[in-house]
């Protein structure tokens, strides 16, 4: 019986300990679960993100190749505008040119 009466208490703490170490690993499991979570959700947030800079950066894309292609459109009307001003000034130099000679007869 001697035995017994240390036996219990001794046990009993032992039983405690391991109760209560399970219980932390428990408790760290569930932490580091918890830490994952958070962290997915930063990472969704941070790739949503991402996914709409992209689509931003898609648009100004698109508007800058529109803009690129209007001012080759301009420049080649521009180009066409200045052969048509060459050519009309040069008639209108002949023109002058027949006015002055008809002035003279």
């Amino acid at each position: 019986m001697n035995w017994f009466v240390y036996a219990v208490p001794w046990s009993l703490t032992l039983i405690s300990l391991i109760i209560a170490y399970k219980s932390m690993l428990h408790n760290f499991q569930k932490d580091d679960r918890e830490n994952l979570k958070e962290d997915d959700l930063k990472f969704d947030g941070i790739k949503e993100g991402l996914l709409k800079a992209n689509l931003k950066l898609d648009q100004v894309c698109t508007t800058t190749s529109e803009t690129r292609t209007d001012i080759k459109s301009l420049n080649a009307d521009l180009k066409a505008m200045d052969k048509r001003m060459t050519i009309v000034e040069r008639d209108l130099k002949t023109a002058f040119n027949m006015i002055e000679e008809l002035k003279g007869k």
